[in-house]
């Protein structure tokens, strides 16, 4: 092996753009770093991630630590008492999404409340109307907790999700109340009774991890909203129906590609022990411009 091994923990990594962007990021990190993907099934038991976790502490030495997607929720449950130390972020949101390996300890960081506010403060710096967020896991708990906990501005979060159990962990983890909608969706309504000028984002995974929409080809975005679709790879349907209302109504629509950067980025310094450095996402995402995924939209 060529310089030094992280995991990737997720759903289906080997169709990842991590695997092409990594080669493409040499320059930006101290050492060459291959990423070796690791898939676990959604909802798998606890033991499951407490063997992961085993397997990481007794790798071999070049192995760096982890990069946690889907599972860094589940992860943190089923494993928090193996880390000889989780930084501070990681107990407030209870979760882990890096993981560095310090001789045979494991150390636990949330780097998605870092990476997900670097993004939302550059996509939608105003704060207008509201934050309706569908979904309630991890992503979601992330951002919840930067617009709540860190950003000065007030602002009312909706967050809503088929899981009763997900909806009131995340009402327990945030700094102020939120309000959270349960249910099995589409969330149409939800998202047409958003004031003017709102960030409507999808947190669900569905389009990418799992196929479907949290919406119906009836759904109707707020005149000037900010549209947030997490993914940047897979089916993407709420993205598609989101940029044909675009120029109608006055829509800004992204895509997950710059929270896929900053989140690697942000993670791996986690990992390397690095210096804090809000810019890394952005060049990140710049040098691996190349391999961002480009698409026709299917309505």
């Amino acid at each position: 092996m060529a310089g030094t091994e992280v995991w990737f923990v997720g759903v289906r990594t080997a169709g990842s753009l991590i695997h092409r962007a990594i080669g493409l990021w040499g320059d930006l990190l101290p050492t060459p770093c291959e990423v070796r993907g690791v898939d676990v099934e959604p909802g798998s038991p606890r033991v499951r991630y407490v063997e992961l976790l085993e397997e990481l502490r007794s790798a071999p030495e070049g192995v760096a630590g982890a990069v946690v997607s889907v599972h860094k929720v589940a992860l943190f449950e089923a494993g928090h008492r193996l880390f000889a130390e989780l930084d501070p972020i990681a107990r407030a949101c209870e979760e882990v999404n890096a993981v560095r390996r310090a001789g045979s300890d494991l150390r636990g960081y949330a780097r998605d409340p870092i990476s997900v506010g670097r993004v939302v403060d550059r996509i939608w710096p105003r704060g207008e109307g509201e934050v309706v967020c569908i979904g309630a896991g991890g992503t979601a708990r992330a951002l919840i907790h930067h617009l709540l906990a860190v950003r000065a501005e007030p602002v009312r979060v909706v967050c809503a999700d088929r899981s009763d159990a997900a909806l009131r962990e995340a009402a327990r983890l945030a700094p102020r109340p939120i309000v959270a909608r349960a249910g099995d969706g589409p969330w149409d309504e939800l998202i047409a009774a958003a004031p003017p000028g709102s960030l409507i984002v999808n947190a669900t995974g569905l389009g990418k991890d799992r196929p479907g929409s949290p919406i119906t080809e009836r759904a109707r975005f707020p005149a000037g909203a900010v549209v947030w679709e997490l993914n940047y790879r897979g089916e993407l349907n709420f993205l598609d129906r989101a940029r044909a209302q675009a120029a109608e109504t006055g829509l800004e629509v992204h895509d997950g590609w710059r929270l896929f950067c900053h989140g690697w980025a942000a993670a791996l310094g986690a990992v390397f022990e690095l210096d804090d450095d809000p810019e890394l996402g952005e060049r990140f995402a710049a040098a691996a411009a190349a391999v961002r995924p480009g698409r026709t939209p299917r309505l």
